[in-house]
């Protein structure tokens, strides 16, 4: 593909390895088609399931990965060296073995990067794991680092560091798998066993992954054994919490770009009151006039500025979301998910979302002042090229020499 010397290279990568597979590809589309093109050039990277790369133009066609498998060929197979020095993707000649490619036949070209843009959702792309990649390349790239990135998808870490700021969370219990297979009787006793999560009904959903895959409610003992299982389809953690019956979700997005703050409130919208994937991105949201739906999470059903939660609510939610995102040490954009006990009035922390679907945008343009999808994605990329500058910026070499002159 062409590059234009005169813009700022963004790849964008999304797909991966997680569950949420499909979801990313859908939000890293998006990206692609916001970015603005006076200032940047979209490089798409599509990370297959099987951990393969391609870039081009090809891969940001939502018409590529409808002709899936074939449509590969059409990708240039790409990837990013941990080498520190590479400044962009190693484009891959297949037709080069490995031998040759040692021995120095034929040099890889590089695909020149600015800037990497991760638009993952779970396992591998949001949890930490791209992101050491990205250290270890020395490149700059937009959003959470490894540690805040881990933090915020493990959620029983999360609640335990953010309790200790003295955030208020739900209580929690875990169950790992390893554990449940020796002994499943034991294994629900301790849940039962555990302060919080000692009544019935509860919430079971899997330690360490997002979009709502497999949550549940349990009523009983047989219901908790169930949910327990379908969580350990898809986690070696299960999170075990009360539930909290009369439940109102809110959710805020916090950006750090030009300064840190945080969004207007949101009220999603669910059928059974568990917010399911179906919701998020199945058929029970709306397309607006004129428009079709994408499967994006902007189409699911919400309430923005939610009228009938009561002010105070909403700006404790904001006021939680700001503090959590500082505590975990996030970067970029991402959402927090709060709950308000409707019985009670109280508002909890729920879970922290590093990279949210659609980046939240539909939240941002409903903001005051409004802020566009464009305008959004132009903040967290400046404000990854600064955070890169000032990194490069500090010294790294401690002047230690003990093996070598």
């Amino acid at each position: 593909m062409e590059i234009d010397p005169n813009l700022t290279q963004v790849a964008v990568l999304f797909g991966g390895k997680s569950t949420e597979h499909e979801v990313s590809v859908i939000t890293g589309l998006e990206i692609v088609g916001a970015l603005d093109v006076r200032k940047y050039q979209a490089i798409p990277v599509y990370i297959a399931q099987d951990g393969s790369w391609y870039a081009g133009s090809s891969v940001g066609d939502k018409a590529f990965y409808s002709r899936l498998p074939g449509s590969l060929k059409e990708g240039i197979p790409v990837t990013l060296l941990p080498n520190g020095h590479a400044k962009g993707l190693t484009v891959l000649d297949e037709t080069v073995s490995l031998s040759e490619r040692l021995a120095g036949k034929k040099t890889p070209k590089t695909l020149p990067i600015d800037v990497f843009l991760p638009a993952f959702h779970g396992s591998y792309g949001e949890d930490g794991c791209i992101q050491g990649l990205f250290e270890m390349a020395n490149v700059a790239y937009v959003g959470s680092g490894v540690l805040a990135s881990a933090l915020s998808m493990n959620k029983s870490q999360c609640k335990r560091l953010l309790q200790s700021h003295g955030v208020p969370v739900l209580p929690w219990s875990t169950v790992a798998r390893s554990v449940w297979q020796q002994d499943p009787v034991a294994a629900r006793e301790g849940v039962l066993a555990t302060p919080g999560t000692d009544r019935f009904p509860l919430f079971v959903k899997p330690c360490n992954l997002g979009s709502s895959i497999a949550i549940s409610a349990a009523a009983d003992a047989n219901a908790l054994d169930a949910a327990l299982e379908q969580v350990f389809r898809y986690d070696d953690v299960a999170m075990v919490e009360p539930q909290v019956v009369a439940i109102t979700e809110l959710n805020v997005s916090v950006v750090r770009g030009q300064a840190l703050r945080a969004s207007v409130v949101e009220r999603p919208l669910s059928k059974t009151g568990v917010l399911t994937y179906a919701d998020k991105y199945g058929s029970s949201g709306k397309a607006k006039k004129g428009q079709r739906r994408t499967g994006s999470i902007a189409d699911a059903e919400r309430r923005i500025d939610p009228k009938d939660v009561p002010g105070a609510a909403k700006v404790q939610a904001q006021e939680l979301a700001l503090k959590a995102f500082q505590i975990i040490g996030c970067a970029g954009v991402a959402r927090i998910d709060c709950i308000l006990d409707q019985a009670t009035g109280e508002v909890f922390l729920n879970e922290i979302n590093p990279l949210p679907g659609s980046m939240s945008y539909y939240l941002w343009e409903n903001s005051s002042p409004p802020l566009t999808y464009t305008a959004l994605l132009g903040e967290i990329i400046e404000d990854a090229l600064r955070r890169k500058a000032t990194q490069d910026a500090s010294q790294r070499d401690s002047g230690l020499r003990l093996l070598f002159p």
